[in-house]
Formats: C-alpha cells, structure tokens, sequence
C-alpha cells in the first residue's frame, strides 16, 4: 500500500505541481480509473511505470548474468506519463507542490470524495499540447491545468 501511494503521489507532483489541489487529485484518479480497468495493469506503481523498457548497456555485455541482476530503464519518451521516463531527476524539491500531492494521493487511493474526472483514463495539459490521440477520445471534464478523457 504505502509504495502505491508513494508512486500516486509522485504522479500527481510531477503531472500537476503548479496547480490547484483539483489537478492534482484528478490526475491521481486518472491512475486509480486505470487500475480499475482490465485494460490496464492491476496497482498504481505499475500503472505509472508502464511502457517499453531497454537493457542497461552494461548488464547487456553479460551473457551468463542471472535475470534478477539485469538493470532495465525505462525508454526515453515512451512511457503513459512522460515525467517518468524524461531523463531527467524524479526528485521532490518543491515542499508545498509535495504536500498537495500527498494529500491528493491518500484521499484517491482510499476511495474518499467523487470521481471529478467521471471515469477518465487519459489527460493531457491542455495548455501546452493537444495529442493526436485525444482526437479519437470522449473529453469527460476540462479543469485548470488538463483535459480528461476516456
């Protein structure tokens, strides 16, 4: 429980840290609507984490190493949350940002208060990008920061 929470408020830090609580509690729902699915996989931290992954160059040079010793990394920009898979530091530096997003991960994963994004499994931040793949996607509610859909 406590990984997937952390995972959850990782998210929501890095999906909508200059934003309202509102964001940040309706992108950890996104998460949660995602769980639920059978399309997706069955707890937050995989949900998050999921897409392509590639060999670290060094444990790829090692034919005879065991599979619990390989090092695998996610593939740059490929992943259902891009903060993920970046490149850069996943580090909380903003206390405040933090602080929302905890709390927001613990009221979604505990069940508490309505599902504002009504049923929703995508979002992107509307102010920044439009995805060629919300085209074909049913908008279900458009807040501050994202637009969600399912």
């Amino acid at each position: 429980m406590h990984e997937n929470l952390y995972c959850l408020a990782l998210n929501s830090y890095w999906e909508a840290r200059g934003e309202k609580l509102d964001d940040k509690l309706a992108t950890a729902q996104v998460v949660m609507n995602r769980v639920d699915s059978e399309a997706y996989p069955n707890d937050a931290c995989s949900v998050i984490t999921q897409g392509p992954e590639r060999e670290s160059w060094k444990t790829r040079q090692i034919p005879d190493l065991e599979p619990e010793q390989r090092v695998y990394y996610p593939v740059k920009n490929k992943c259902q949350f891009s903060w993920y898979c970046d490149g850069k530091s996943d580090s909380v530096s903003n206390m405040d940002g933090w602080e929302d997003s905890i709390l927001a991960a613990y009221l979604v994963y505990s069940g508490l208060g309505e599902d504002k994004v009504k049923g929703a499994t995508h979002y992107y931040a509307h102010k920044q990008v439009t995805p060629s793949w919300s085209k074909s996607m049913t908008v279900t509610v458009k807040l501050d920061g994202h637009t969600y859909l399912k």
